[in-house]
């Protein structure tokens, strides 16, 4: 969406065609925003920092995905960055001297670069359960950046949560535009 770039000096008579382009437009795309909505971990064991495989994905508004890691915004703009990922426990803990933590992490790539923007992390630690990390904010995403999540487990390895609930209900990562016309955070 081009930025909608109005100066009105003071007491300015605005006609209707002005008007409309600078309140419509921008309402316009908000009413259905670009997003995107991947679920389900393909990782089942987690030692090292590995990148986030999802399992399947939607997009609406022209998001893109070629291989499941990688998101590519369609227009720049801010948006609201959600990603929670469980796993299990390492089984090698003994609930006292033996701990870790599962780091997740979001980030965005643009040629060579790729830097973190959001972590997140494991705040408790109950040996032999599933234990969730999350995190979430705004992003600025400039159009020619990709939104990535990745993985991280310390002190032994994390595996993928044995339960009747579905992947898909254990691991999310999604983003909505909700500032189009922004040009930075």
């Amino acid at each position: 969406m081009a930025a909608v770039d109005e100066r009105w000096s003071s007491r300015q008579k605005i006609d209707a065609a002005t008007l409309n382009r600078a309140s419509h437009a921008p309402i316009q795309v908000l009413a259905n925003p670009p997003s995107f909505r991947a679920v389900g971990l393909t990782n089942d064991n987690v030692t090292g920092q590995v990148p986030i495989t999802w399992k399947s994905y939607d997009t609406r508004g022209g998001f893109t995905s070629k291989d499941r890691i990688d998101f590519k915004p369609p227009v720049p703009g801010i948006y609201w960055v959600n990603c929670m990922a469980s796993m299990t426990t390492p089984a090698n803990w003994d609930g006292t001297t033996n701990t870790g933590t599962l780091l997740l992490q979001v980030g965005t790539t643009q040629g060579s670069s790729s830097p973190t923007v959001l972590k997140g992390y494991t705040s408790t630690k109950v040996k032999g359960s599933y234990q969730a990390a999350r995190t979430s904010g705004l992003m600025y995403l400039n159009g020619s950046q990709t939104l990535w999540a990745s993985i991280q487990g310390y002190g032994g390895t994390w595996t993928k949560p044995k339960s009747s609930n579905p992947d898909e209900s254990l691991a999310v990562f999604s983003a909505v535009l909700i500032a189009p016309d922004a040009t930075s955070l």
